[in-house]
């Protein structure tokens, strides 16, 4: 098959989540398929050039994801989105897997799937719906836009895939409603085993994009109740994000600074390695399309510590007080889950072995396999759909 993936980052010069699942399933599908990526030109001048195993195509040098609010700019989307069509028709492929997330690209998608005859999988990684209004309240009528866009979007594509359980029952919810196959994220479990722990050991530690939604600062409030039973303790704190100066004033207020570590941007090996040298990991997201660091987690050994909400998926990737725990996304709760696992550590050690039991359910080989069936579903679907149009026309001009 030829197959086109369409983002608008790349991996590793972006390291979200949907990079790092296209990627993944990128170069494993180039193994046996000819694989194409469609996004910004993150690499430079060129407008293509070979990438890990498959081809990228550049549309535009990148613009800037984020505004001075931290939140993904419309600007971005939309100019992305408008490259597209001509990219799409500019050659023919067997199928076109588009993520929808942010919208307006899978609207050009759906758009150049019909006018080429190409199979469209829409990927959706998260299904806001009314959470619009809460992440843009300073801005009502955007966010209603953006809930309508969304909306839209639902029907997309000739099979629609959800990354987790909780995305795809999102999708189903409420009028137009639509199915969805799952298709979750992985790990590299090869990968994760030859990283040794690091030489800075930690309590607890976090992963992810310093931003609103992560909710560090809940994580940061909790570690200051920890401190009169746990006078040492160490959290680390991993990753980079327009939050990280809020952050570290608060660090400062609460007199963490002996007991807080801010790693800022790391290489995925140091990631590991931090994962590995932390007896818990903490989760207070309020918004998870899926929550990848909570199986990386798992697969370093390190037990974690998510909280519940409305749109997050996380809690869905844990059994709780099996191989993790789940607590509400508040300072009281996420801290007496931290301290019930710090306290106790015959607890800890057993939840440890579960965890890493949990994780390998979750190798990205399996997952590659389970997404290329899908396409070569789509591909044969459309086939024969080609097959009975070209069966029916002659009758139709003959009548005629």
């Amino acid at each position: 098959m030829k197959i086109a993936f369409v983002y608008d980052g790349l991996y590793p010069y972006l390291k979200g989540g949907i990079e790092r699942r296209n990627y993944e399933l990128a170069t494993r599908l180039s193994d046996r398929h000819e694989v194409h990526y469609i996004t910004w030109r993150h690499w430079g001048a060129a407008r293509r050039a070979p990438h890990d195993g498959f081809t990228v195509h550049g549309v535009g040098a990148p613009r800037p994801f984020y505004g001075d609010d931290g939140k993904r700019t419309v600007g971005e989307a939309t100019a992305f989105a408008m490259r597209l069509l001509p990219a799409l028709r500019q050659r023919q492929y067997d199928v076109i897997d588009c993520s929808a997330t942010p919208y307006l690209p899978l609207y050009s998608c759906a758009l150049a799937a019909r006018l080429t005859r190409t199979p469209l999988i829409a990927t959706w990684h998260e299904f806001w719906g009314d959470h619009w209004t809460a992440y843009l309240p300073e801005r009502p009528v955007v966010a209603r836009i953006a809930q309508r866009l969304e909306a839209g979007c639902r029907p997309l594509g000739d099979i629609r895939v959800a990354v987790s359980p909780f995305t795809a029952r999102r999708l189903a919810e409420g009028p137009g409603g639509v199915t969805a196959r799952v298709v979750g994220n992985g790990v590299s479990l090869d990968a994760i085993k030859r990283i040794a722990p690091s030489g800075e050991p930690s309590d607890i530690v976090f992963v992810g994009r310093l931003i609103d939604d992560k909710k560090v600062d809940v994580l940061l409030q909790a570690v200051h109740r920890l401190l009169g039973e746990f006078p040492g303790i160490r959290c680390t704190i991993v990753g980079d994000g327009p939050e990280r100066d809020h952050l570290e004033r608060l660090t400062a207020s609460l007199s963490l600074g002996e007991h807080v570590r801010f790693t800022g941007h790391v290489e995925d090996g140091q990631t590991f390695a931090s994962m590995k040298a932390a007896k818990v990991f903490a989760l207070p997201s309020i918004r998870e399309g899926f929550g990848i660091t909570v199986i990386e987690a798992q697969a370093s050994g390190c037990v974690p510590v998510v909280a519940r909400g409305a749109h997050t998926a996380a809690p869905d990737l844990v059994r709780h007080d099996v191989d993790g725990l789940v607590c509400d996304p508040t300072p009281e709760s996420l801290a007496s889950s931290l301290g019930s696992l710090l306290r106790d550590p015959g607890r800890q050690a057993s939840m440890k072995a579960q965890a890493e039991r949990s994780a390998l359910k979750s190798d990205w080989d399996s997952l590659a396999r389970d997404i290329e069936d899908i396409y070569s579903e789509a591909v044969a679907d459309g086939r024969r759909a080609r097959a009975t149009r070209a069966q029916v026309s002659p009758a139709e001009t003959s009548a005629k």
